[in-house]
């Protein structure tokens, strides 16, 4: 008997415990917490999911603008509740707001094109968590706000169970997974109808598994494990291009694993052919549907592109100028920044957090798991490479011609690639034993606070 307790406390105190219980607890929490609609884009997202729910793949395009024939109680529901909240602090939800529109019948042939540019692109399985809870919803006939708030749980269910599974398989850095995924951001946005929270857990999920095979044993590559590698490597590719370097992790699996030399290549030039094949596809399916996203009129994605060629020295300032005048923003943002980038948390949030990341980071090593030089190098290169991409996506799609700013560039972009740069600090010099009761209770207690100052957070900002 007290060694099944002692088991069970085991269990309760490891990473994947500890994750599940705060994730499950205040996810849950964030999912009613946050009104209707306020996390980024999160209306748009709705009407992406709503339109795969119904068997949409790619969408539309009407009046030059990119969307799809929705219900129109979708939108007037989205009128009717959380108006001028975002970017507006002062102003605060009304229940009775929320109590109105749970009247709206979802009338679903009665529609309209309704214009969503920024998701339209987005492939499917970004959307596939939210399209099963929408899709339940939409059978019963249920309001759009009760569709909404069921899209939402089941994006949270499905980006717990990727959590899971990529900190159960990867054989270091268990804690850091912990941490990067319960940052405030992170889970606000899994708890949203947010595609980032898909993103960021099968980015997570394709990182463990190649630390599993990489660093994880001593036995050679299985076609099993081959083929799981592709599938996921495959949803990341779908996900977002910009995160198409996070690929190179690949090359972090020693040739010896693969067996012989000519399986190695086979199985690395398939590897890049096939998600280079899958990029590209949906790439031509919804290149149609690509229209500036800024709000300023003087946008163009052609004429900034032709600048670059032109004047790469002149793209890299902008850059630098970037990263002087936002780098703090990049920092808060990236742990935890929430609603429309409107709800300020506490400073001691982003100041602990990122301390206890680079301390984790630092000392939460495995004997006998080196990560080499090499790998190092794989995973900066990963890091530079994204982060450039990131940055030129916003200066293509949302910043004005011959602006020296990049903007619309946040901290919430960098998530995916997060394993890339704190792997950067694994040593084998220094050391704690994370293995220890009380380091479970010390991390659990301190994320235990970290939400509960979130979640009070939000309550003040929305409410009171």
């Amino acid at each position: 008997m007290n060694d099944n307790n002692t088991k069970g406390r085991r269990e309760f105190l490891s990473p994947e415990g500890a994750f599940l219980i705060i994730s499950l607890v205040f996810g849950y929490i964030f999912v009613f917490v946050t009104p209707p609609f306020q996390a980024p884009d999160e209306y748009h997202h709705m009407f992406r999911a709503y339109h795969v729910s119904m068997g949409g793949i790619v969408s539309s395009k009407a009046f030059g603008k990119s969307g799809a024939q929705l219900p129109e109680s979708l939108g007037n529901t989205v009128l009717n509740v959380s108006t001028n909240l975002s970017q507006h602090p002062n102003n605060k939800q009304k229940l009775r707001d929320i109590a109105k529109v749970l009247r709206i019948p979802l009338e679903p042939n009665r529609t309209v094109f309704y214009f969503f540019p920024n998701t339209a692109r987005y492939a499917p399985v970004m959307y596939a968590p939210q399209a099963l809870g929408i899709l339940a919803g939409r059978l019963f006939n249920s309001t759009p706000v009760t569709i909404m708030y069921l899209g939402r749980v089941t994006n949270l269910v499905v980006w717990i169970l990727l959590i899971y599974i990529a900190i159960r398989i990867t054989p270091i850095y268990k804690w850091l997974f912990v941490l990067l995924a319960l940052t405030p951001m992170s889970l606000f946005l899994g708890a949203s109808l947010s595609a980032d929270a898909f993103t960021n857990s099968i980015a997570f999920v394709f990182a463990a598994m190649v630390f599993s095979i990489a660093f994880g044993r001593a036995e050679k590559v299985s076609n099993r494990e081959l083929a799981l590698i592709f599938l996921v490597s495959a949803m990341l590719s779908l996900s977002k291009q910009v995160y198409a370097p996070m690929l190179l992790f690949i090359f972090m699996v020693p040739m010896c694993k693969f067996g012989t030399i000519k399986r190695y290549i086979g199985a690395m030039v398939s590897f890049f052919a096939f998600n280079a094949a899958v990029a590209v596809s949906w790439y031509l399916l919804s290149k149609d549907l690509l229209i500036p996203l800024g709000k300023k009129l003087d946008t163009s994605p052609q004429r900034q592109l032709q600048n670059i060629m032109h004047y790469p020295l002149d793209y890299i300032v902008t850059m630098k100028n970037t990263l002087v005048k936002y780098w703090m923003d990049i920092l808060t943002e990236f742990t935890g920044k929430l609603g429309w980038l409107d709800t300020e948390l506490p400073v001691y949030i982003h100041i602990t957090f990122w301390a206890l990341l680079v301390f984790i980071a630092l000392t939460e090593n495995k004997t006998g798991i080196v990560i080499k030089l090499k790998d190092k190098a794989i995973a900066a290169a990963a890091l530079i490479s994204t982060a450039f991409l990131v940055a030129l996506s916003q200066y293509l799609t949302w910043t004005e011609v011959n602006s020296d700013i990049i903007e619309g560039l946040t901290g919430r972009y960098f998530i995916p690639a997060s394993t890339a740069l704190f792997i950067l600090f694994y040593n084998n010099k220094l050391h704690i034993d994370t293995k220890r009761p009380l380091f479970g209770i010390l991390i659990l207690s301190y994320l235990a606070v970290i939400m509960l100052s979130t979640t009070a957070a939000m309550i003040v900002r929305y409410y009171l």
